[in-house]
């Protein structure tokens, strides 16, 4: 039998109605488009990452392709650009992209290999695209790439593809591209007065003061530790930076490395075509706009929670200045909780000293600070009755970026589904005073509809509110994924509820006791009809299991190990950047 790969939803790569269709995934089948798939022959392949097994073993082979790489690779730009940096320094610019690129492309890869080993005659619609096509920019511009572009992962299944033409009938289509140059940031009024405040500021402090730039601490907690160092704080980087085209006499080189693989072959073809611009025809202009920068020219230390993947300019300043400290803090959940997590991998990598909410690591290179949480909230007092049950639910891109131990790509209709089973367990009571929380940012997969179609009435929330008056309200806070959320609500003593799947949801050795007692105390759940049957049970008396001594006593530990909260935080932050 004959079957068409169908690698996207880009549905101009689709065959006819009437052809026997594989979809690669699930992320093919938009909601949207369920009247056109629901009235064809199609199956869907198993996502290959559905095995845990294989999930982690690729983890690890993954990251010594990385390495692998990187050490060949900056070797290369230092030729290309005629510099003497240190592999520190490349991993530090470069190291966030090429890590994706990794991990997402080899996802592809093996999608494709799944389909060859089915017993089927292939075919497939692809478009022909240029490398260039589709080279991004920055870092930026390449996550949204693999996130959200049909037409990005249209082009690698492609490529891919046509490496196997010889097993799979290929029909090329004519060329397609929706890559549109990210828009410079345009500036109100607000924008230019912290321009100006940043340039009074950079006129101030001295060239030893230590930079401190997007920390994740609150305004005032900045404020009073710029003041400790003698020095005024920056808060964010308002630096654009510009769009270069792909030039190809700058790309005609190749990576000197031996592959164990087919996929590695592959892989260090794309890379020269594939690398951010910035990184090579906008490379001296970024080194330019740098050295001008008004920044400290020999800071004793360079701070950051959030800038150190995105931030293209702090990443060249904190590269170059290999004699600073290079502090980073953690800057969300899952940090020393996940049992994979590439973030946390790179984090602590790059950085000198790393500060943690409250965990503590002695394998890696970098020093481990528990101080805790960084922006530690508090609720103000208000008459606001708490009368709801606030459930906060995540997106997911429908195609795998990073690797991390959570639900990835297809699988979160495994977690949606979950969500569906909780609310359809709670007392009809208690779904009326139940407030959804969804993700601001949809990914294509259309949740309000999808829910809708479950609860027409339910009450939602579209991901825009200020978290903190939705706390005002909250009887109990459900947590649905391991993220920033549930650790803010256990610092705030808001009565929590967690639920997900430890299957997806893979935990490190080190917390698996804490989390074990938290189930015995009915705190973590690890499926949706147990935490909705306790939630039933508890709801006219919350405080009654909450305020418990046994439950009391588990968080307390819970904290303690990973999520503290230090009255002297700010002062202790003080004496590492000193």
């Amino acid at each position: 039998m004959v079957k068409y790969i169908v690698t996207t939803a880009l549905k101009k790569t689709w065959p006819s109605q009437k052809s026997n269709i594989i979809f690669l995934g699930e992320w093919c089948k938009l909601y949207s488009d369920r009247k056109i798939w629901n009235s064809i022959d199609y199956e869907v392949l198993d996502y290959h990452w559905d095995n845990r097994h294989k999930f982690e073993k690729d983890y690890y082979y993954l990251i010594d392709v990385y390495e692998k790489t990187l050490e060949k690779i900056y070797v290369k730009m230092n030729d290309l650009h005629e510099v003497d940096y240190s592999i520190k320094y490349w991993r530090i610019l470069i190291g966030p992209w090429l890590s994706l690129f990794i991990q997402s492309v080899f996802d592809r890869w093996e999608m494709i290999q799944l389909a060859l080993n089915s017993n089927y005659k292939l075919k497939s619609n692809i478009i022909d695209n240029s490398y260039f096509d589709w080279t991004p920019n920055d870092y930026n511009e390449f996550k949204k790439f693999v996130m959200e572009s049909d037409g990005w992962n249209s082009f690698i299944y492609s490529k891919i593809i046509l490496l196997h033409s010889d097993r799979i009938d290929v029909t090329k289509l004519s060329n397609y591209s929706s890559k549109s140059n990210n828009k410079i940031r345009s500036y109100n009024f607000k924008n230019f007065v912290l321009m100006f405040y940043q340039r009074i500021v950079n006129i101030i402090n001295s060239s030893r003061s230590a930079l401190i730039i997007s920390s994740y601490l609150n305004k005032i907690d900045e404020l009073i530790l710029s003041l400790k160092l003698y020095q005024l704080p920056i808060f964010y980087n308002l630096q654009n930076i510009e769009n270069f085209d792909a030039d190809i006499n700058m790309r005609r080189w190749k990576i000197d490395i031996n592959v164990d693989s087919d996929f590695e072959k592959f892989l260090i073809g794309l890379i020269p075509d594939q690398i951010p611009s910035i990184y090579i025809e906008g490379y001296k202009y970024l080194d330019k706009k740098v050295k001008k920068l008004n920044w400290p020219k020999s800071p004793r230390s360079i701070f950051t929670s959030n800038s150190m993947h995105v931030d293209e300019v702090f990443k060249h300043y904190a590269g170059i200045h290999k004699n600073s400290s290079l502090v980073i803090g953690q800057h969300g959940g899952s940090y020393g909780i996940s049992k994979l997590n590439f973030s946390e991998y790179h984090e602590l990598s790059i950085a000198d000293k790393y500060v943690s909410w409250g965990w503590t690591n002695t394998s890696s290179k970098a020093r481990v600070y528990p101080l805790g949480q960084l922006n530690s909230k508090s609720l103000k007092k208000t008459n606001s009755k708490k009368t709801k049950l606030l459930m906060v639910t995540a997106a997911l891109s429908r195609y795998s970026y990073i690797m991390q131990s959570m639900t990835i790509s297809s699988q979160w209709l495994s977690y949606f589904n979950n969500q569906i089973a909780f609310v359809k367990n709670l007392d009809k009571s208690i779904v009326n005073e139940t407030k959804v929380r969804l993700y601001r940012h949809d990914y294509g997969w259309s949740q309000i509809e999808r829910w809708k179609e479950e609860f027409p009435s339910l009450n939602y929330d579209s991901g825009t509110s200020n978290i903190e008056k939705l706390y005002h309200e909250t009887k109990i806070y459900v947590a649905t994924y391991n993220a920033t959320t549930f650790l803010e609500t256990f610092r705030l003593n808001i009565p929590t509820v967690i639920f997900w799947d430890p299957n997806y949801w893979e935990n490190r050795d080190s917390v698996n006791t804490i989390f074990t007692e938290l189930k015995r105390v009915k705190v973590f759940h690890d499926s949706p009809e147990s935490a909705a049957k306790h939630i039933n049970e508890i709801w006219d008396n919350v405080e009654e299991w909450w305020e418990s001594p046994e439950v009391i006593e588990v968080i307390d530990r819970f904290n303690q190990s990973v999520n503290k909260r230090n009255k002297k935080l700010v002062s202790d932050l003080c004496k590492i950047l000193k």
